[in-house]
Order: structure tokens, then sequence, then C-alpha cells
């Protein structure tokens, strides 16, 4: 869909799985690498015992197509699990760090949690993209669905490699040095999700995302908007081991 807006080209995507009822995978195009990190969850509290639990876990490099029929796998077992109820997550996606370093002192699956929008799974849903929205376009359609099917799946041992942030083109394209831009679409979400979302208290221009009324988030969210402490913990991580809607 050369041209057009990211928002329509998702929805374009998701609109055509639905008609061959496939599965949709969307990928970003800079994402550089697949890791899953296998291994017991740290059994103390702290960043000293989750990121020895880190490393102690095995890393595998793996393919995007293993890592999205994983993920779709995920998806159909919980809905396996769902049996009569009908309802269970459609979304599935990866932990939104490069390292899942911190996530080794919580649970191996979020289900209130921000889904990223550089890779991730759909299988069967009418959710799609608010084509209003030109920044942070992946959180409201992790709310949308929460909403629609009671919780998403992201998994927090695998994780991607990507340039979202600096590459030229995309949401970077959409930015402004004032925020302008991200503050727009702040509003959309908090005018969408009013109790969903608060300010980032660490940096500007950005939310930090937390379902109500959902059981206590397992991931540090200030942490996965990438604040310096967040940073500090990821860098000194590698150095040790390199391998409803209104």
């Amino acid at each position: 869909m050369v041209g057009a807006k990211l928002t329509a080209a998702r929805n374009m995507a998701l609109k055509d799985a639905t008609r061959l009822k496939k599965a949709c995978v969307q990928v970003s195009d800079d994402v550089s690498r697949w890791e899953y990190r296998h291994g017991p969850r740290a059994t103390e509290k702290g960043d000293d015992a989750s990121n020895a639990a880190y490393a102690a876990a095995t890393r595998f490099i793996i393919s995007p197509v293993a890592a999205a029929r994983f993920m779709l796998a995920k998806l159909r077992s919980a809905a396996a699990d769902a049996g009569w109820s009908g309802r269970s997550p459609q979304l599935a996606g990866v932990y939104p760090l490069a390292s899942c370093a911190r996530a080794f002192g919580h649970n191996e699956v979020g289900t209130h949690h921000f889904i990223l929008g550089d890779f991730f799974v759909v299988d069967r849903s009418p959710v799609r993209f608010d084509e209003e929205m030109t920044l942070k376009e992946d959180y409201d359609f992790t709310c949308s669905h929460i909403a629609k099917h009671g919780s998403v799946l992201r998994l927090n041992r695998l994780t991607i490699t990507a340039k979202h942030q600096t590459n030229p083109g995309g949401a970077v394209a959409q930015r402004d040095k004032k925020g302008m831009e991200e503050d727009r679409n702040i509003g959309v979400l908090k005018r969408k999700w009013p109790n969903a979302f608060r300010a980032n208290p660490k940096r500007k221009h950005e939310v930090v995302m937390r379902w109500p009324n959902s059981e206590l988030q397992d991931v540090d969210d200030e942490m996965l908007q990438g604040n310096a402490a967040g940073r500090k913990v990821m860098k000194h991580t590698l150095k040790k081991k390199p391998s409803g809607p209104r």
C-alpha cells in the first residue's frame, strides 16, 4: 500500500488475513534479530537476581517464522483453555526492549500489557487500528484488544532488535522537536481510555499504560518506556553476557 498511512496499511493486512481466514503477522522492516531466553524465573526480587537469572538462561536465536508460529500456538492454546467462555486473547507480542533481563523477575507472559507494533500476531479478531492516530497506534490497538477479548499475550522472554526509535521514515518522520504530534496522539489515547494511561514521570511526551481493574502489572512499566535507569540495567546485563473506549 505505497503512499498510504501506516494505520491504513496495517488495517489492510488485517482485513486480508480475515478474508483468507489466516492469522496476521506484522513486522517492521528494520527488525534484525529475534531471540528467546529459556530459563527459570529469579527466585528473589531486585535487578541483581533478575540479571543473574537472565545470564543463566539459554539463549536461542530464532527465525521470524519460528517466533510467529510460537506466538500463534500460544494464542490458540489460550483459546482452547478458555473453553465455553469464548473469550480469549487474539493478539500476541514480544517484550518491548532488546534485553528482557528485568522481565526475569516476573511472569513469562503478561496479559494486560502493552504490545509493541514492531512485531505481533493477530489470530481472529475484528479489532482494527484507529486511523486517526499517527503515533502510539499500538497502544490503542492493545487497549482495543483487551477491551474486546479480555486480555492479550505478551511473551516476556521473546525479544527483537529494531531501530524503531531512530530509523528514518515511519514514526520518526511523524515526530517533531516540540512533541506536538506525540501530545496530540496522547490526547486521543486519554480520551478513548481515560483510566489506562498516565504521563511518564521520567520522559516528556510519553505515557505509561496500566490497564484498570486488572492484576498488578508484572513488569515495571516505566522501565519499558526506556528511562535512564532502565537503559543502565540493560547495558549492564549485555556486558555480563554478550550473545473499553469512550
